[in-house]
């Protein structure tokens, strides 16, 4: 498969060979480093290793004999007996981590080294899942719709759009995937905990079940997962954060909140957790029969979070928190500095019209006097006839859920 987006990040690991003499590229399980490593060097001409899960000494033989060097104890002896014959070489090592200590290895001056694995914290260049618009692209024949379901299942990590049988329909591909006794992702969660090194998932999945559940500080954590003990809580949110779970202080606020940042486990905490006796028995069904159902306000609320990074992609702009949906499917949120931006967010299957727009500009009343108003406004049902006369003539950028994949 053709590797999708990365453009930005291939041009910046580029440059740092220029610059840097070790480069580290990391990021989650699945994000897809190993496409963008492989496909970065055979576009720069950089020779590629990659390293098996079948030990040290078996690695290093192998990585001696694709330079041709007949003993080596160390990765870095194979680079201090390599002559690369152009004046200089490029060599990237991908699930590096498996040679120990190679972060802190001294390459000679005509080598470049890239070492790529997961347990990168603060890598050089952090791969980081797609967004809506790039998640579009692995499915050019699907349905916005269709496509936004996916983005907020998977969360726009490559390995699991990848699983998708792009021959049924997606609600079957979840069905298969998710709620299947066999399905690949059913235990994702707990696969994704052992491969991190935890030994004993339970204590880290129960903690991410009580902040899925609205537990969203600390205090709240220890009442509600099975530690009871906020040294043990506090040691396995450490573990888990920034892959699973995310720290802020809401504006205002002083104490901290915490949330399920990574998509597939909210999702997969919020449907299928709740249904894993029934899927463990043979139970047929259950995401059209009782998930499917619970899933519209799911998806609007990814849809309202996708709508806040377009903004900030497209327009260079961090925008406050969105209100409440209210009867007819809108929020609302604006960002205020020189120029006033007021945005909406309709998750409504039908065209959003003048009455929308009317919402919108009461909701901006006499915010911001004397400045400039932009209005922008994002509808999952696309827009009236009315509406798109009116954003000719007056400042109002209309984005339907289409445009938002362009």
């Amino acid at each position: 498969m053709m590797l999708i987006g990365r453009e930005q990040e291939s041009e910046e690991l580029h440059a740092l060979t220029d610059t840097m003499e070790v480069i580290s590229v990391g990021g989650r399980e699945g994000v897809g480093k190993t496409a963008f490593l492989h496909d970065f060097c055979s576009k720069h001409g950089c020779t590629y290793f990659c390293t098996a899960p079948d030990g040290y000494g078996n690695n290093m033989k192998r990585l001696a004999s694709l330079f041709g060097i007949d003993d080596a104890t160390d990765p870095e002896e194979v680079l201090q007996k390599m002559s690369p014959s152009d004046g200089r070489m490029i060599v990237a090592i991908d699930d590096a981590l498996r040679f120990k200590d190679i972060e802190w290895i001294d390459p000679p001056e005509n080598i470049v080294l890239i070492l790529c694995d997961r347990g990168f914290k603060d890598a050089d260049i952090m791969l980081e899942p797609f967004c809506l618009r790039e998640s579009g692209d692995f499915f050019p024949d699907f349905m916005p719709r269709e496509k936004l379901l996916i983005h907020a299942v998977t969360g726009g990590i490559p390995g699991y759009m990848e699983m998708f049988d792009r021959g049924m329909s997606v609600s079957a591909s979840l069905g298969s995937l998710f709620f299947s006794r066999n399905g690949r992702l059913v235990r994702e969660p707990e696969r994704l905990l052992r491969n991190m090194g935890v030994r004993e998932p339970d204590g880290y999945i129960s903690l991410m079940a009580a902040i899925s559940e609205g537990a969203d500080t600390l205090n709240s954590m220890v009442r509600e997962s099975d530690d009871r003990s906020t040294a043990a809580v506090s040691r396995h949110l450490d573990a888990i954060m920034d892959v699973f779970v995310s720290r802020h202080v809401p504006e205002g606020k002083v104490r901290a909140s915490y949330r399920i940042s990574d998509r597939m486990t909210g999702f997969w905490m919020r449907f299928v957790r709740p249904h894993i006796n029934e899927i463990m028995s043979g139970k047929q069904h259950i995401f059209e029969d009782i998930v499917e159902e619970e899933m519209d306000t799911y998806i609007s609320e990814v849809f309202s979070e996708c709508c806040s990074e377009y903004i900030r992609d497209g327009y260079g702009m961090d925008i406050g928190a969105w209100t409440a949906m209210n009867p007819d499917g809108h929020m609302f949120s604006s960002c205020v500095d020189e120029e006033a931006y007021f945005i909406s967010c309709t998750w409504s299957k039908r065209p959003v019209g003048r009455k929308g727009f009317d919402a919108l500009k009461a909701f901006a009343g006499r915010k911001a006097p004397g400045r400039p108003r932009n209005y922008i406004m994002f509808s999952a049902g696309g827009f009236g006839k009315d509406m798109e006369r009116m954003s000719e003539t007056e400042d109002i950028d209309l984005i339907p859920l289409e445009g938002m994949f362009w």
